[in-house]
């Protein structure tokens, strides 16, 4: 049996369906999921009126980011909630304000030192792409030391790689990865939440594909990408063979050559996409019977390093009424997450520091979730895997096959690597098409 479309892409997680919503405009699509669900590792759980995230899943600059682009494009549109103050949790138990995204801020917190923070951010804002393109190989902790960074301010900017880099590692961390982001959060403001939580926005995507004639298939897991002559044809699931004129991978590339002959690969490109290190964690979500705080910014803590928000006190329906959401982060080595007595250990620390930060928990806990994540992201955004050496959306010597998601090319860090990832591979497969 054959059926033929205009895309066929491998992957209903959110970089498909986004995707799948923007090219659902120029042909016909179809989606191929292998779980029961859409969303893949942003996809949503509702549990007793609760709705959870798979993790926590900001928007950096809402309506301004490549999320916020395609929406509009598609003429469908989300409201975007801009969190208020932000908070660090120090080790020696002192609450501080925590700076994100304005130079006021850096006035109202003495987490950092007033004039040497403020003199630093100016010098960022200023820098050009001459001066930080060495910069990306460079890791968090020799800048530092480069620039005589002094210790609190350099506390303030793991944290904030920990954030917007999902990275908390000074050693590894992309200083002119970071020291761009910070550039774009000073221009364009720092990260939104989407009203509801992230269920209207696959809503939004998957009745754009629907509604031009596309087609989204669950419990439908592709078992190979077919190739013929150089030539990507299209991929089998289970006995059905699906012919396209472009075939999308969006599935992590770590798992590409689980449905791809090697053969058809160099051994350079192989390696790398075998080799990408994502990121790893260990999330913990509380269902409350009540509010408990009315902190409704990003919450961060020193040590261990991590960080979280309160859904609930952004979006009121992500909580039954009267009730409160809070979910956590903390990014581990992806190593560590192999080794069942370590996790133990990080996420008693982890939940440890939660409860001494906010001790009412206990008493109004409905329930709790914990998720142990071997990869949160696709990609780790570090000295070896920043923007400039990621892998591009084309293979080598094989037509029409295309790869999108958090762990291809894209500007930015975090999940809007995926985000910028769909919009750069859109504007790719147009121009093909259109030469």
């Amino acid at each position: 049996m054959k059926e033929i479309y205009d895309y066929i892409i491998v992957g209903g997680g959110i970089s498909g369906l986004h995707l799948g919503a923007l090219l659902s405009r120029h042909g016909r699509v179809i989606i191929f999921e292998r779980s029961d669900t859409v969303g893949g590792r942003a996809k949503v759980i509702e549990k007793d009126g609760f709705k959870l995230d798979y993790g926590i899943h900001l928007i950096r600059f809402g309506p301004e980011s490549a999320l916020g682009a395609s929406l509009l494009e598609i003429n469908k549109s989300i409201s975007f909630i801009k969190p208020g103050r932000s908070w660090a949790f120090l080790k020696n138990g002192e609450r501080k304000l925590y700076p994100t995204g304005s130079l006021m801020d850096i006035v109202r917190s003495d987490l950092v030192p007033f004039g040497k923070t403020i003199r630093l951010l100016l010098k960022i804002k200023k820098m050009d792409q001459k001066k930080l393109k060495p910069l990306y190989d460079t890791s968090l902790a020799d800048w530092y030391q480069q620039e005589n960074i002094l210790p609190k301010i350099q506390t303030y900017l793991t944290m904030t790689s920990s954030a917007v880099q999902v990275n908390p590692f000074p050693n590894r961390s992309s200083a002119g990865e970071l020291l761009k982001n910070i550039q774009r959060v000073l221009e364009m403001g720092s990260a939104y939440y989407p009203q509801g939580g992230w269920g209207p926005i696959f809503n939004q995507f998957e009745n754009f594909i629907l509604e031009n004639g596309g087609k989204i298939e669950l419990n439908s897991a592709v078992t190979e990408i077919l190739i013929e002559n150089g030539s990507c044809k299209g991929v089998k699931v289970r006995d059905n063979i699906f012919n396209g004129s472009q075939i999308i991978s969006t599935i992590p590339v770590q798992e590409l050559f689980t449905i791809l002959d090697e053969k058809y690969c160099e051994s350079q490109f192989i390696n790398k996409c075998k080799n990408l290190r994502p990121t790893a964690g260990v999330v913990i979500d509380f269902c409350l019977d009540e509010q408990i705080s009315d902190i409704d910014g990003l919450i961060f803590f020193e040590e261990p390093l991590s960080f979280g928000f309160i859904p609930s006190n952004l979006s009121k329906d992500v909580a039954p009424e009267g009730k409160s959401l809070m979910t956590f982060l903390r990014v581990a080595n992806v190593e560590d997450m192999k080794n069942k007595d370590t996790v133990k250990e990080i996420y008693q620390e982890f939940r440890k520091v939660i409860f001494r930060a906010f001790p009412e928990i206990e008493s109004h806990l409905i329930d709790e979730r914990s998720l142990f994540l071997p990869m949160v992201d696709g990609v780790e955004v570090n000295i070896k895997q920043h923007q400039f050496n990621r892998l591009g959306h084309t293979i080598k010597n094989v037509e029409k096959l295309w790869l999108v998601g958090d762990s291809v090319g894209g500007e930015g860090a975090g999940g809007d690597v995926g985000h910028t990832s769909v919009r750069e591979c859109y504007k790719q497969i147009r121009r093909k098409e259109n030469t």
